[in-house]
């Protein structure tokens, strides 16, 4: 993260770990609709700990559940402290359901979850 996203306690807006999770969770599910898939709700935010300048985010989206044109996919957000050593320290979770969409923006079916397409 760079201190172009600070916000004025020195810190990364939330937004912008918010804009982070949401791309990791489309493409979740949008590989696994084969296709695009938009967001239609934010089920859960949660920010465990302060992002800073110069940590190095890694953000993990895996789909719970997927019913008949939409997905729920939990999204883990962790961060490599710069400054420090050790493991990576959980920064933000998040649960947010996608609708897959056809060509008309009608929402279209999608595969169901089997184990391994998680």
């Amino acid at each position: 993260m760079s201190e172009h996203d600070t916000n004025l306690y020195g810190t990364i807006h939330g937004g912008v770990v918010m804009r982070l999770i949401d791309d990791a969770a489309a493409a979740a599910a949008g590989r696994h609709a084969d296709g695009p898939a938009v967001t239609a709700s934010v089920d859960g935010m949660r920010f465990l700990a302060p992002v800073r300048a110069g940590d190095l985010l890694s953000v993990h989206a895996e789909l719970e559940r997927a019913g008949r044109t939409s997905m729920t996919a939990s999204v883990r957000v962790t961060a490599e402290r710069w400054n420090a050593s050790g493991p990576a320290a959980d920064v933000a979770t998040a649960r947010l359901t996608f609708v897959a969409i056809d060509a008309e923006g009608r929402p279209r079916p999608v595969p169901a979850l089997t184990a391994g397409t998680a």
